[in-house]
């Protein structure tokens, strides 16, 4: 959700942003921001302090939206940030943007969204195996779902928030690419957590693409669809590969250290 706290002509605006900025919020935001723009105010504060979780769409859209004030209103600066997002601006290179943000940390997010699915528990292992329908909606119920997985495990906090990251944005990838937004579509995510190790898989209907292209370093406007998603999944987890075969299947591997 975005709020714009402050609108005095005198002073720049102050928008807040709160919750989660993937692809839906990011639509919200920018309603706000364009109209900001758009009625002439210069210099829009942003506090991205109340921000639980951003994958790369919010990333891109933060940039977008700070070349656009850049060009015609004078400037965007972020004001206030919290450690996870801040961290998430570092790792994709873009931690220029938020340099002289003021840091707040925000409580976890304790929300879950149940869902039907198959779980499999011993002393050894757990797998689960669950489907989701291909709506944007889907991203946090499989988020949420896998960080529960996670959290039983020996995973650090900063663990624990670059597999979620990497989580977002392999199912979001799935979603938007594979099965085209389509919420008849399904995808289907397979996770075995041991005593060593955590095994994401995930698999749409998709036909699939070449993720070594994909993922190619360029600037913002020419980075393939995808691409930076895939370059935070390598650096986020151990292992990132990809099959295609009936669909495409992405497989994600976290080792604990």
């Amino acid at each position: 959700m975005a709020v714009i706290d402050s609108v005095d002509i005198m002073y720049p605006p102050m928008v807040t942003l709160v919750g989660e900025l993937d692809s839906d919020g990011c639509e919200r935001a920018a309603d706000v921001l364009q109209k900001l723009h758009e009625s002439g105010y210069n210099s829009p504060e942003i506090d991205l302090a109340g921000v639980r979780s951003m994958d790369s769409e919010g990333i891109l859209a933060v940039i977008r939206w700070c070349n656009q004030f850049s060009e015609s209103r004078g400037g965007f600066k972020v004001v206030s940030i919290n450690p996870l997002v801040k961290r998430l601006f570092e790792i994709s290179g873009y931690s220029d943007i938020i340099h002289q943000s003021e840091e707040f940390s925000i409580p976890p997010h304790r929300d879950r969204q149940p869902i039907t699915d198959c779980f499999v528990s011993t002393n050894d292992f757990e797998l689960r195996s669950f489907s989701v329908a291909g709506s944007l909606d889907s991203c946090k119920i499989v988020r949420d779902r896998i960080a529960e997985t996670a959290s039983r495990m020996r995973f650090t906090d900063s663990e624990l928030g670059d597999i979620k990251l990497a989580v977002g944005e392999a199912v979001s990838n799935a979603i938007r690419h594979g099965c085209r937004d389509n919420p008849d579509a399904r995808v289907t995510i397979r996770v075995l957590a041991t005593g060593d190790k955590l095994v994401i898989e995930m698999t749409d209907t998709g036909p699939g693409f070449n993720p070594d292209t994909a993922a190619i370093s360029c600037t913002d406007s020419l980075l393939p669809e995808g691409g930076m998603g895939i370059r935070l999944m390598r650096h986020c987890m151990d292992e990132v590969s990809f099959q295609f075969f009936e669909g495409t299947t992405i497989r994600l591997i976290k080792f604990v250290i």
